[in-house]
Order: C-alpha cells, then sequence, then structure tokens
C-alpha cells in the first residue's frame, strides 16, 4: 500500500497558526509527494515550508493513500486561510487562445490532446502574460479529498512555469530563453521567443539517456542547438545528478533559476535549494 514520510518541515518564529487568515497555503501534489509552503501577505514573505515523500504511487488513485494520511496528520490544514491553492502535477494539459475559449467547452478541448479517462474532471487557468486558458483535468477523486477545504481553488503547476518563463523574459528583455523543470519521472520544456510562448511540452522518462534524447529533438524542432541554447534549469536535480551530467555533454549553457525576488524568503528557506520548488513559489504568479 502506499505511504508517505515527512522530508521537510520549517517555519519562521513569526508564524503562528492564530494568524491563517492573513496567509495564503500554496499546495503541490503528484505522484512523487506534496509540498506547500505558507506565504503572509501582510509582508510579502514566505515564512513556511513542508514536504512529504509518497511511497509506491504509480497512478493517480494510489496517490489517494498517502495524500489522505498527509491531510489527517496535519492540524494546520483543518484552519481557515485566506486563499488555499492546491496545483496539480500531471501531463495532462493543453493552451487555448483566449478568443477562442469557451468555459462550457473545456471537455472538447482536453480531448484534442487526450483521451477520455472516467473520473475526469475539466478545469482551467487563465495565464495572464499569453492572454490564453491553460485547460486540463483532475481525477475526480483528488477534487473530492480537498472538499472539506475553506477557499480552496485548483490550478495545475505548468500555469505558474509558463508565467514565470514569459514574466522573466520581459523583466530581462530576452529575445530567446528555455527553461527546463524536472521532476522525478517527467519534465517540462517552455521556449520564449520574443517574450511571447513559443512552446511548451513535456515528457515522461525513465532514464537520462531517455530525458536527453526528448530534450534535443524539442530543441531540433524549435531550430537551436545545444552550442547556442542557454537552458534555465529547474525542478528535483541537482550537480550531482544523472540528468545534469548528461545535460552537460550536450548543452554549453546551464543555470539554475533564482526564486523569484518580487517577494521575500524568512531565513528558514536558506536551508532548502529554491530552484527544487520553482512551480510552488511562482504560485502568486497566478493570483
Amino acid at each position: 500500500m502506499a505511504s508517505q514520510q515527512k522530508q521537510t518541515s520549517f517555519f519562521d518564529k513569526s508564524f503562528s497558526d492564530a494568524n491563517t487568515s492573513d496567509y495564503h497555503l500554496f499546495l503541490q501534489l503528484s505522484k512523487s509527494g506534496l509540498s506547500y509552503t505558507i506565504f503572509n501577505t501582510q509582508t510579502n514573505t514566505y515564512i513556511g515550508f513542508e514536504s512529504f515523500l509518497f511511497n509506491d504511487v504509480y497512478n493517480d488513485y494510489s496517490i489517494l493513500n498517502p495524500l489522505n494520511q498527509v491531510i489527517e496528520q496535519t492540524p494546520l490544514f483543518k484552519k481557515s486561510f485566506n486563499k488555499f491553492v492546491v496545483s496539480y502535477v500531471n501531463n495532462r494539459s493543453t493552451l487555448i487562445p483566449k478568443p477562442l475559449y469557451k468555459a462550457d467547452e473545456l471537455k472538447k478541448y482536453h480531448l484534442f490532446n487526450f483521451a477520455e479517462q472516467e473520473e475526469d474532471v475539466y478545469l482551467s487557468d487563465f495565464v495572464l502574460n499569453l492572454s490564453a486558458y491553460n485547460i486540463y483535468s483532475i481525477p475526480d477523486f483528488i477534487v473530492d479529498a480537498f472538499k472539506n477545504f475553506e477557499q480552496i481553488t485548483f490550478r495545475h503547476f505548468s500555469t505558474a512555469l509558463i508565467e514565470a518563463s514569459i514574466l522573466h523574459a520581459k523583466k530581462t528583455n530576452a529575445l530567446s530563453l528555455i527553461n527546463v523543470h524536472v521532476l522525478p519521472q517527467s519534465f517540462q520544456i517552455i521556449s520564449v521567443k520574443n517574450q511571447t510562448l513559443e512552446l511548451y511540452n513535456s515528457f515522461n522518462y525513465q532514464t537520462s539517456e531517455d530525458f536527453i534524447y526528448y530534450l534535443l529533438f524539442v530543441l531540433n524542432q524549435i531550430n537551436t542547438t545545444g552550442n547556442e541554447v542557454s537552458i534555465r534549469l529547474t525542478g528535483e536535480v541537482d550537480k550531482n545528478s544523472a540528468i545534469y551530467d548528461m545535460l552537460y555533454k550536450y548543452i554549453q549553457t546551464i543555470e539554475f533559476c533564482e526564486t523569484p525576488n518580487e517577494l521575500k524568503y524568512s531565513y528558514v528557506f536558506e536551508q532548502t535549494q529554491k530552484h527544487y520548488h520553482y512551480a510552488l513559489f511562482n504560485q502568486y504568479l497566478c493570483e
């Protein structure tokens, strides 16, 4: 049976569970685990973080047991927050330009690219800097797991990645930008040209050889080579990983993304690699 174990937990001394009405809670959920961060809206500061590793999870349904364990064992989740956002990680999302979007046709848009699943709940996020909607599905049993939470909002994790990439290109006047976000069994690639989205795609992989094959394929499709490109790297990867070693063989310039500097982070965040949770910390861009 799938289970969970707490990996990381730290909170600033200013955190108080009596003040949760002033806090936003951003949570990210995937097959590999759950992480959440607390954002104080009064000081524009991240003040808390916890992460949990899920074991023996092979499909969406097997997420339920460790998820329910975390919910039951985390008293903080029973508090009322100013906002509680659940960001779901899967590869089932597609972008629709705003002029073509109709709120009652989410299923139709989704089925352009994905097979229908009986448990699908269809949702959408507006991507402000793209003027488009991100259409995606979340299993109904995942949605039901959060039915007793107040002020709950669901999002797709890629929405924050896309917003952050475009916003960074605009702020730095970058004509070309490629972000690669690495997860344990999948990775996402975002290409921005002339400060607008050129491509977003997600790939499953099992080995570092799979990873580099798909990445080089995409770079070839957008007429870019490893000698020309600079990769901005985020997610669960570091310089000691097989993924980084493989990437370094083919890509001339690699940099780890910095966390958003528009907001502040408590000193307690110095103990974590913030690029690991880049999508989570950028959820505020979707507000």
